[in-house]
């Protein structure tokens, strides 16, 4: 397959695209914080292995063998970045979940996302109810993609709030929205963004999601449809909402390899709008990304070291709105 068929047809530029926005290879500073705070992120799962995959008896073992394979890469790529081809955020995640696969973890997070997927699922209509009872058309849209990083901030790839999900009992969707730092956000072009979807709704829009659970349910499925479940069913049964695969192995995204099997590529050829939400998809990857269409980038910057670097705080918000170049 021509390999130009994986390629988002609305990157501008694809050809000098890349999808990385941090330096591991020439940027000693970086790799060196970067490669033990992975392989920290990749051991405290082996804790968890065995809870997270009950029906599998040898989870402990397995997360530890993929644990020390991910530990020699990292104690090698310190002083040799070449080892990974290239080294990056995104390609030691990819090389992380090549192991799990290996080791039998076909989604070695599914029981999480099950649990948290229902438990967000009870909320939803009163979430949906909420939104729809804002009249004001500006404060409906705040009140809509506030809770879209509200549901961003649930992500246990990230080790301060996995810190927090494990030590509170009643963490929730309305206490993750009290966390989201108060406007001007560090990064904020929302109120561009509201006066143009105010002026022409969009026609067709491509949102590459993070996470399960409380982040899709009452994040992003609220900022899609905004309405009741039967909605969202009619859309889904009129092929107005399509759920495709991206091909990514993690969660970060490489907009020149998106998945060939079920023909993303052609699918979002007629788009007017991309969304990209998420650490993994919108800082790590794609922050200088630029496309042939209107593009919206928001994530909570969860990582101190990340927000530092940037210019913002631990849990400054970023919304970059971009209209087509």
């Amino acid at each position: 397959m021509d390999k130009s068929e994986n390629v988002c047809p609305l990157l501008k530029n694809p050809g000098v695209y890349n999808p990385d926005t941090i330096d591991l290879v020439n940027d000693t500073k970086e790799r060196k914080y970067w490669l033990p705070c992975l392989a920290n992120m990749v051991k405290k799962f082996v804790g968890k292995a065995s809870f997270l995959n009950p029906d599998y008896p040898e989870a402990a073992e397995s997360a530890e063998i993929c644990f020390q394979k991910f530990h020699e890469l990292v104690v090698k790529a310190v002083e040799d970045p070449s080892i990974l081809e290239p080294l990056s955020i995104r390609t030691l995640l990819e090389f992380n979940e090549d192991n799990l696969q290996a080791n039998n973890f076909k989604d070695a997070w599914y029981t999480q996302k099950v649990s948290e997927s229902s438990a967000a699922l009870k909320e939803f209509k009163d979430r949906i109810d909420f939104i729809d009872s804002i009249a004001d058309f500006e404060a409906r849209w705040l009140e809509i993609v506030t809770g879209v990083l509200a549901g961003n901030v649930f992500d246990w790839g990230s080790t301060v709030v996995a810190d927090i999900l494990e030590t509170s009992t009643n963490f929730g969707f309305t206490q993750a929205m009290s966390t989201i730092e108060k406007r001007p956000w560090f990064r904020d072009n929302l109120d561009n963004w509201i006066d143009r979807i105010k002026k022409e709704s969009y026609k067709e829009a491509v949102i590459f999601v993070d996470n399960a659970g409380v982040d899709f349910i009452l994040g992003i499925l609220p900022l899609e449809a905004a309405k009741n479940c039967p909605i969202i069913e009619k859309a889904i049964n009129t092929d107005q909402l399509v759920m495709v695969e991206n091909g990514q192995k993690g969660p970060c995204l490489d907009l020149a390899n998106l998945s060939p099997v079920l023909e993303l590529c052609q699918v979002m050829t007629s788009a007017d709008l991309v969304v990209l939400e998420g650490m993994g998809r919108a800082v790590h990857t794609n922050l200088y990304a630029k496309f042939t269409v209107d593009s919206v980038k928001l994530a909570v910057l969860k990582n101190e070291w990340l927000a530092k670097s940037l210019g913002g705080q631990q849990f400054s918000v970023i919304f970059n709105y971009e209209t087509a170049t």
